[in-house]
């Protein structure tokens, strides 16, 4: 069942309470990027937003190798600049496969994996992609996480939240959406633990 417009905006407005610090580091990753510093965005937010697989391979993290791999796709993100989350059709071959090689490329270089993969797609175009975690995951009963399962997340995404208007605030709706399930993610997460 969708979810409704007052459960949407009322749990969405707990994401700030609970995130206040790091929802900074968020704005704070969108301004460098938009100032032209983009590698030290995403160095930024993986630091702050996926710190718990990110500080274990910080010592070995090629940053050289990292800016190569962003230069090389950074064409097929340009193909994708006018896409936007509310308007994208997700049964599109055309923009699937996109999505799902920019996602596969970020997936393997090492310190970036599958939650860093969408962190940093959601920086590149914060209108289309809805970033996603371990928990996050398994809230939505998604097991794996290859290309496929993340085409397969933002098609659920896209019918959870189909009946949400979202014009004119903050946040994109793709970052409304991830702040929704953030905040339901880690109740989900308390009830498992009881």
């Amino acid at each position: 069942m969708p979810v409704s417009q007052e459960n949407f905006e009322k749990t969405v407005n707990k994401f700030k309470e609970i995130e206040n610090t790091r929802s900074q580091f968020y704005a704070l990753a969108l301004n460098l990027l938009n100032q032209g510093y983009e590698n030290e965005a995403y160095i930024l937010i993986l630091a702050t937003w996926n710190f718990a697989g990110f500080r274990y391979i910080l010592k070995e993290f090629n940053f050289k190798k990292f800016k190569e791999m962003m230069r090389k796709i950074n064409p097929i993100f340009d193909s994708l600049k006018e896409e936007n989350f509310k308007d994208s059709d997700f049964e599109n071959s055309f923009l699937c496969k996109k999505i799902k090689e920019i996602y596969k490329k970020l997936k393997g270089l090492k310190g970036v994996k599958q939650t860093g993969a969408t962190k940093i797609m959601h920086l590149k175009n914060p209108h289309l992609f809805v970033m996603w975690d371990t928990k996050i995951r398994k809230m939505y009963k998604i097991w794996n996480t290859e290309p496929e399962d993340y085409i397969l997340f933002l098609k659920k995404m896209k019918d959870e939240f189909k009946n949400i208007v979202w014009e004119g605030r903050e946040q994109t709706f793709a970052k409304a959406i991830d702040e929704y399930n953030y905040v339901k993610s880690q109740q989900f997460g308390l009830r498992l633990k009881k």
